[in-house]
């Protein structure tokens, strides 16, 4: 029992010391459950369940009704009643009021679909743009990383300088200021990582508990070229969901227009019997009623008027829609072009001559042929052209995820 006990207190300190297994978290995973998680979008989904169901109760059938009538009484003849009747009633709308109701009902259900993928749409552009922030805080930190090995570099070779005698306390001091000036970026990237992370933690719904550090990202992400072409804003104007949303919205009011004009039609109420004249329940009877709405310049005029005011709104929705996405699309456009030929411009040329710069200046400056001035000032050029390349990055791969929404293809996974 002792080496039992000894055993497992072992595997539980032993345990303690083995590192956390990392856990991969793809752009398509962060995707796929924050729309699952998604509070807005499952509303809507309920909502669009409901909606799916509501025409049970506007089919123009009310509940059958029975009742049972007795006239003629008088207790103190032979035959104490004269009749005794038991009824079953039951009323329904025109049927071609009815039909237009369900058509309108359903437009409104296909309205809702889309809004629902326009959500999707939405929450998609949101996780992919943070999750493209948390991998440039990732590089950024590398970068930073760097920086920190440049300044330390500086510093060494200013010592030297000191030390030989060649150098001075003041060039010193401002190297000293660089290292210190580069922990103090590295603490900034650290608390940047950590801002992404959480910030797409919480768009993906994730509960705190699985926000663990063992979660790892991808290093780089691929993407498609968009060519003019696919992005013409008057071919994907009016194939966005929200604009398909309003279509059916104004099929639905147009078919709520007709229900209302429909409703000058009279509604229909059946009436079977079942009589008793004194010998037994052996006759039947039937009626049939139509009910005329004698009050349509009230109430059905005012619903008429409200759908058209209804139709009107969904017009200007519709322009204003065309509108908006026309100018998100060609933003998006220009900012990607932008962040593009900055890409293909530091390939090209920046890169190499910035490294070649700084590598040529650190070596003059230990031979004495350059000042720390122009050795700072080639570390800054070089520094400053990896963070804007890292920053045209950032805003090629969001670029590219806003422009997925409208042209609904996977450029960035």
């Amino acid at each position: 029992m002792y080496y039992i006990l000894k055993f497992l207190f072992l595997s539980i300190v032993l345990s303690s010391f083995i590192p956390a297994k990392a856990q991969l978290l793809t752009i398509k995973d962060a995707v796929d459950q924050a729309i699952q998680n998604n509070a807005q979008i499952n509303q809507m989904r309920s909502q669009f369940d409901r909606k799916k169901e509501e025409w049970r109760t506007q089919t123009g059938i009310s509940s059958p009704e029975i009742s049972y009538m007795k006239e003629g009484i008088n207790n103190k003849a032979a035959d104490p009643f004269q009749e005794q009747r038991l009824t079953v009633s039951q009323s329904v709308d025109f049927p071609l009021t009815t039909s237009y109701r369900l058509k309108a009902l359903k437009e409104e259900g296909k309205a809702m679909e889309f809004n629902i993928q326009e959500e999707e749409r939405k929450v998609k552009v949101g996780v992919k743009s943070r999750y493209v922030e948390v991998i440039y805080a990732l590089h950024l930190q590398k970068l930073r990383d760097q920086q920190l090995k440049l300044a330390t570099e500086l510093y060494n070779a200013v010592y030297t300088q000191f030390e030989t005698g060649m150098g001075n306390g003041m060039d010193l001091t401002k190297a000293e200021l660089q290292v210190a000036e580069s922990n103090n970026d590295i603490d900034a990237a650290r608390s940047q990582l950590h801002q992404a992370r959480y910030s797409l933690f919480m768009l993906m719904g994730l509960s705190p508990e699985n926000q663990k550090y063992t979660i790892e990202f991808m290093d780089t992400l691929q993407s498609k070229d968009v060519g003019i072409s696919q992005i013409t804003a008057l071919s994907v104007l009016t194939e966005q969901p929200a604009y398909k949303s309003s279509e059916r919205e104004l099929e639905a009011s147009g078919y709520f227009l007709k229900e209302a004009k429909s409703n000058i039609l009279p509604d229909i109420r059946f009436n079977l019997y079942k009589q008793d004249y004194g010998t037994g329940y052996n006759f039947n009877g039937f009626e049939l009623g139509l009910s005329f709405p004698i009050w349509y310049p009230l109430e059905q005029k005012g619903r008429i008027k409200m759908n058209l005011a209804r139709q009107e709104e969904i017009q200007w929705k519709q322009k204003q829609i065309r509108s908006g996405v026309k100018e998100q699309i060609e933003h998006a456009w220009h900012r990607y072009e932008v962040s593009r030929s900055t890409i293909k411009r530091y390939d090209e040329t920046i890169r190499s001559k910035a490294e070649k710069l700084q590598t040529l200046t650190l070596s003059a400056y230990r031979l004495g042929e350059v000042d720390l001035l122009n050795l700072i000032l080639a570390q800054q050029i070089y520094l400053n052209s990896q963070q804007r390349y890292l920053s045209a990055l950032r805003d090629f791969y969001i670029q590219l995820v806003e422009l997925e929404r409208f042209l609904d293809l996977e450029l960035v996974y």
